[in-house]
């Protein structure tokens, strides 16, 4: 088959009226990124999912004002009526509390097929014409469009090409959508589109405000490891370290003896037993080795392979702190050596990234481009892989926070529009039940139903006429 280089522009509508090609195909010279594990997992699944597990992950999408229609007619049909039927404050008869108690799950089944029936669909127009460009960048969804939106464009554009093609052409367009959203970020200059085709660029507030709230949470987070690091771990490596230090016989004998038997075995399970059976025999020992047992038990692994690696090297670490500790002659020493190396291995890092983010930070205060404050990050963090920063990767985590944003602002505004239009076709429900709920009656419980009212009536009324006739 021929390959012709075909060029497309998803964001705006009108461009996609070109000529239909029987076999398209869609070259690139952008290179697409190595997938993450997760994703490919994800997609050599996602053909074995049963039919009604996709089906609830597309109700998930929609959830919002949904949900809570659902979970509310779930109430009114399910446990309303049971509180109505059975109510023993009533004075009504039993057939009248069982006929009003039928009307609760009639009228939850109207509420679901009226009230979602119509807000789905005015949920899944909101994100067409956000895809499409509709919005004002509130909502705008131009550089980040949705999955489906592509497939349905590129479908209609290229009817004749197999799901093979078109699964590529989508794969290729949200790669390129989403290097060019960073090119962007990184430049300062982030222009979503309109469905006309315009320029629609954020503001440049909105823009370092993204970009501020990205480097705080990295704060927020590095100041939060070093508190942790200062209130839990220095002082937890210095009970450890003061018991290994004082019961260097004990605890070298055990945990030598513990990893000489799960190196023997395959069952690593069985060595959680055995450990069990060691925090019996040493509970009336210092706490601390207690503790270091949990530690142990604590280790997981989804295969009996994985959990024995993973104790083997908390056991590996623990008998090298042995080594470690048992060399200070005091506590006081051992205190003092324990800060010295917490704050040579980890504060000294934490303090070099703080640093470094807030120079960050004033850097976009000052209006510095993203892509420069990135070659000062890289700067800092050198050739060191092992760098606190060294995954820190601004303009992606702008683009992730730019879009989260967005998405965020959609589904408020879908469940703002689901309750008025649940309110809107309340009266369209109430009528919908009056009309069907006695026909249904009639229909399934003819016992119950008014029906049988105007019959019983009158048999009271002639019996009432009989005694008057006797009485007079």
């Amino acid at each position: 088959m021929n390959i012709e280089k075909v060029q497309y522009r998803i964001n705006n509508p009108a461009n996609l009226q070109q000529k239909r090609q029987k076999h398209p195909a869609f070259t690139s010279s952008i290179t697409l990124q190595p997938k993450n594990t997760d994703i490919v997992m994800a997609e050599a699944i996602k053909d074995y999912i049963p039919s009604a597990v996709k089906s609830m992950k597309k109700l998930s999408d929609n959830m919002g004002e949904i949900q809570n229609i659902i979970i509310n007619a779930l109430g009114t049909g399910l446990v309303a009526p049971i509180f109505i039927k059975w109510n023993p404050l009533s004075k009504t008869d039993e057939d009248t509390r069982t006929y009003s108690a039928w009307r609760q799950p009639v009228s939850a089944v109207l509420t679901v097929l009226t009230q979602v029936g119509i807000t789905i669909p005015f949920n899944r127009m909101i994100s067409r014409r956000a895809n499409s460009g509709v919005y004002d960048t509130e909502y705008n969804m131009t550089l980040f469009q949705d999955k489906d939106y592509i497939s349905k464009i590129l479908k209609r554009q290229y009817p004749y090409a197999t799901k093979t093609t078109l699964d590529n052409m989508v794969k290729e367009h949200m790669a390129n959508q989403k290097n060019s959203l960073l090119r962007m970020i990184k430049e300062d200059k982030v222009v979503m589109s309109t469905d006309t085709g315009k320029a629609l660029p954020l503001k440049d507030k909105e823009f370092r405000k993204i970009a501020l709230s990205v480097i705080d949470k990295q704060l927020k987070y590095q100041n939060g490891e070093l508190a942790k690091c200062n209130d839990i771990t220095i002082p937890k490596k210095i009970v450890r370290g003061e018991y290994f230090r004082t019961n260097e016989a004990e605890a070298r004998k055990i945990f030598t003896e513990l990893d000489a038997k799960l190196d023997k075995t395959d069952n690593a399970k069985s060595i959680k037993g055995y450990i069990k059976e060691l925090k019996t025999k040493y509970k009336n020992s210092d706490k601390e080795l207690i503790a270091i047992f949990d530690d142990i038990l604590a280790r997981r692994g989804n295969k009996d392979s994985e959990l024995k690696i993973a104790m083997q090297d908390k056991l590996k670490g623990i008998l090298r702190d042995i080594d470690l500790y048992t060399g200070f002659k005091s506590a006081e020493e051992l205190k003092q050596g324990v800060i010295d190396m917490e704050t040579r291995v980890r504060i000294n890092p934490i303090n070099e990234a703080i640093e470094g983010l807030t120079q960050a930070r004033q850097k976009i205060e000052n209006k510095t481009t993203i892509g420069e404050v990135e070659q000062y990050l890289k700067q800092i963090i050198g050739k060191n892989d092992k760098h606190r920063l060294a995954k820190f990767e601004l303009s992606g985590k702008i683009a992730e926070a730019l879009e989260k944003m967005v998405k965020n602002n959609l589904k408020a505004h879908k469940q703002i529009t689901g309750l008025i239009v649940s309110f809107l076709m309340l009266p369209v429900t109430c009528t919908l039940l009056n009309w069907s709920y006695p026909r249904f009656m009639d229909a399934v419980f003819p016992n119950l139903s008014n029906k049988k009212h105007p019959n019983e009536i009158k048999d009271l009324v002639d019996k009432a006429n009989q005694k008057a006739e006797v009485k007079s």
